[in-house]
């Protein structure tokens, strides 16, 4: 097993940014999803681990990393802009459902100069918002506190999972870790929404660029996935066979081969 450093470095408004770094080789930064934090990362950056140096942060507002009272797609943006001056120059980009929106925005207005882009399942509004007027009971929920509840709203009104799901999701460690940040959603499932339905802008990502499905994930997800790889000028795609949102914690080595291979696709081409 590598080693992990634990590492910080400060946002170019100030905050903190807190991250851990393991492994050799080309530089991989990884850009995780909602309600989640930069451990979430560990099982599948042991296996990246052996072909990148992983770089993995926690996002605003959780874990090791500081909050803002302003908060927009373009507070994410500059933090990647900051992880990827750590990582250095021809660094990859990995993000991951909401995370992927970030790394998808930060592509369309820097560019990667020479890394190869992998975005896992952004949540696009392709079938319509994500959470448009179902939002609302969320955030009520969220302001009774009682967060519990709030995820399994969530699972169910914005990720699309079956009710009959989420007692098996009870019992994950996903639970657990992800109900004290439900309150981390709101402001995302509005920057979600306010992309629109409209996909045309990412016709001019210019960057390598790769998009990761799994067959058995929810519809709106594996579509955006399939209509962004149609409309980023050559970019591919994976569809990991029987996988969820969360291939990456169910089959971490798995998962990171479909990452390497794809890093080294682009680099042959």
């Amino acid at each position: 097993m590598s080693e992990i450093e634990n590492l910080t470095v400060t946002a170019s408004d100030g905050i903190p940014l807190g991250y851990f770094r393991r492994g050799q080789g080309p530089a991989l930064v990884i850009t995780h999803g909602s309600i989640a934090t930069k451990e979430q990362w560990l099982p599948a950056s042991e296996f990246l681990a052996e072909n990148f140096t992983v770089y993995v942060y926690d996002r605003r507002g959780r874990g090791a990393t500081g909050d803002s009272a302003e908060y927009t797609l373009e507070t994410e943006v500059a933090d990647i802009a900051t992880m990827m001056e750590v990582a250095g120059p021809g660094t990859h980009l990995l993000g991951h459902s909401f995370g992927a929106l970030c790394t998808l925005a930060y592509s369309r207005q820097h560019g990667l100069g020479g890394g190869t882009h992998i975005a896992y399942e952004p949540p696009l509004a392709v079938q319509g918002p994500v959470a448009g007027e179902r939002l609302p009971g969320y955030v009520e929920l969220i302001d009774k506190g009682d967060l519990d509840s709030a995820l399994e709203y969530a699972l169910i009104n914005f990720v699309r999972v079956p009710a009959e799901a989420i007692p098996f999701i009870r019992e994950t460690p996903i639970w657990g870790s992800a109900v004290p940040l439900t309150p981390t959603w709101v402001r995302e499932l509005r920057e979600i929404d306010a992309l629109g339905t409209d996909l045309s802008g990412y016709a001019g990502i210019t960057d390598p660029t790769h998009l990761i499905a799994g067959t058995a994930t929810t519809s709106f997800l594996a579509q955006s996935a399939h209509d962004l790889a149609q409309t980023i000028p050559g970019a591919t795609s994976t569809d990991i066979e029987g996988a969820d949102h969360f291939a990456h914690l169910s089959d971490p080595a798995g998962f990171a081969q479909v990452v390497t291979d794809a890093v080294s696709a682009h680099a042959r081409a």
